[in-house]
């Protein structure tokens, strides 16, 4: 217990959160083998591209569970990354993605499968960007196809300034060459809403969003995030990354961007926002 709030104070999570955690082990005593046989299947994932399962059957103490699993992993993915070349600045900025997402947004509303990619080495950040190693590009039709490419992610750091998404492209494929050996991969593949080609009816061509919307070419179709009922994942995901906010609060809140107001605006004419997917090849 005392390692695991250790790796919560380094990583900066709030104490009042990880003893909340702690004391599950204290209330369900039980839990405490399930709870290692998790550390040792998160462990050895580490630096693979395997997908560990979650124990079912934790209920309502699953986010509790998930935490602290999480966090007794972190010595390990350290280690992991140290071992593998990893720079220690690299290491920090990847693993600080876990306590930005609890504070933000919390383990069910982020996910457990980026939580767990990121304590497993599947996502390093690169100056303004994350990348993955190991993606794969959709199709027109949505299918996986063989072509390999490194994932891109766009952490919520402000701005996406050109010079600094210059940087970590640049950075990308010397990185991946020198820790997992990829010296064959030549594109780069951005699945998000920031790849709707309908923000163009809305913010300015010099706008830093279109800017990085225009590095890459799109490889699906426009109606792979069709509505479903009257929302899509597009919807959903411009309200979180947008406002952090869930999708039926927008109408109460006044927008302070043009970005914010072109969301609004293309939802109350009916519209609906698309997460679509880009490739850039080098």
């Amino acid at each position: 217990m005392g390692a695991i709030a250790a790796t919560a104070d380094r990583l900066g999570i709030p104490a009042p959160q990880v003893d909340d955690a702690l004391a599950l082990l204290v209330e369900r005593p039980e839990l405490a083998p399930a709870l290692d046989r998790q550390v040792e299947r998160l462990t050895a994932a580490i630096g693979t591209l395997d997908v560990p399962d979650w124990p079912p059957g934790i209920g309502a103490d699953t986010e509790r569970f998930q935490l602290l699993a999480l966090l007794a992993t972190v010595p390990a993915t350290r280690s992991w990354f140290a071992a593998n070349g990893v720079a220690p600045e690299v290491a920090r900025d990847s693993l600080a993605d876990l306590p930005a997402k609890l504070r933000d947004y919390g383990i069910a509303a982020t996910g457990i499968d980026w939580l767990t990619m990121i304590l497993t080495g599947r996502v390093f950040a690169l100056g303004r960007l994350q990348f993955e190693p190991h993606a794969a590009v959709t199709g027109p039709g949505g299918e996986r196809t063989s072509e390999p490419a490194f994932g891109v992610h766009i952490p919520e750091l402000g701005p996406l300034d050109p010079a600094g998404c210059d940087a970590s492209f640049a950075r990308a494929s010397a990185f991946f060459a020198s820790v997992v050996g990829d010296t064959t991969t030549r594109a780069f593949v951005c699945h998000s809403w920031l790849m709707d080609d309908q923000l163009a009816h809305y913010l300015p061509p010099e706008s830093n969003i279109m800017r990085f919307q225009r590095r890459f070419e799109l490889v699906d179709t426009t109606t792979t995030d069709a509505p479903r009922g009257n929302v899509t994942h597009g919807d959903t995901a411009v309200a979180k990354f947008v406002f952090r906010a869930p999708l039926g609060e927008l109408p109460s809140i006044a927008p302070a961007s043009r970005l914010e107001r072109a969301v609004i605006d293309h939802l109350a004419a009916g519209g609906h926002w698309r997460e679509r997917t880009g490739v850039i090849r080098f």
